[in-house]
């Protein structure tokens, strides 16, 4: 990382992905690499080693590394009906509590950070788990709804965090759960992440460490839950 102090994202990193979202192609993508380097991937690099530093010196046992925090901004076209070869976004992760004996970091809750052309988002959870991990957390919510409920429906916690993602959701309760059970709605979810909304003027500049790292304390017993999977 350079030496000097980085003072977060500027507004050029909104540019680029609007521009990119009308030239989604390879030749505009290569012509135009420099101006992703310096506005998007550079700057992404020096926010995940400052938020390391202070998650570090909160107490917070965040992962945080610049070459592995930062999604690709190449898609995987391989499956998809959508063959446009780039993503129109910034995505950084940081695992709570990952070890290296997991073999991916998306494996494992996290806090996740999120910008493009029109907006920008914080999130936290685990996103599409496996079916092995689903089956694991919704054992989990199905014992120990009590203590998910205290931390979810904790005043602070919902002010922080009001939205639960459900657009993938079981009309149903999963086969072994009775429709009445007390986290019913919980146990239909595919994947269990919640998230607020952060206004664009406030991802341009150094508040956006003050607001990363007073998320990631209130979030941290919810990813600590999901982690007991």
């Amino acid at each position: 990382m350079s030496n000097t102090e980085f003072k977060g994202f500027t507004p050029e990193v909104r540019k680029f992905f609007q521009e990119l979202e009308k030239n989604n192609n390879k030749d505009w993508f290569h012509a135009n690499k420099t101006r992703y380097e310096e506005f998007v991937k550079e700057p992404a690099k020096e926010f995940v080693f400052t938020m390391g530093k202070r998650f570090a010196k909160s107490g917070l046992q965040y992962y945080a590394d610049p070459k592995k925090s930062l999604f690709r901004i190449n898609r995987d076209i391989r499956f998809s009906a959508n063959k446009d070869p780039y993503k129109t976004n910034l995505g950084v992760l940081f695992p709570y509590m990952f070890t290296h004996e997991v073999s991916k970091a998306v494996e494992v809750p996290g806090l996740y950070f999120h910008v493009d052309a029109k907006e920008s988002f914080i999130a936290g959870g685990l996103h599409m788990p496996s079916n092995e991990k689903l089956r694991e957390l919704r054992e989990l919510i199905a014992s120990e709804w009590k203590e998910l409920f205290k931390i979810v429906n904790n005043k602070k916690f919902k002010e922080e965090f009001p939205k639960i993602f459900n657009d993938d959701k079981l009309k149903n309760t999963p086969r072994g759960y009775e429709p009445d059970h007390p986290a019913a709605e919980w146990l239909k979810l595919k994947g269990y992440t919640v998230g607020c909304k952060v206004e664009l003027k406030d991802v341009f500049g150094s508040k956006l460490f003050d607001i990363m790292e007073k998320k990631g304390k209130i979030i941290a017993s919810f990813l600590e839950f999901l982690n007991k999977a």
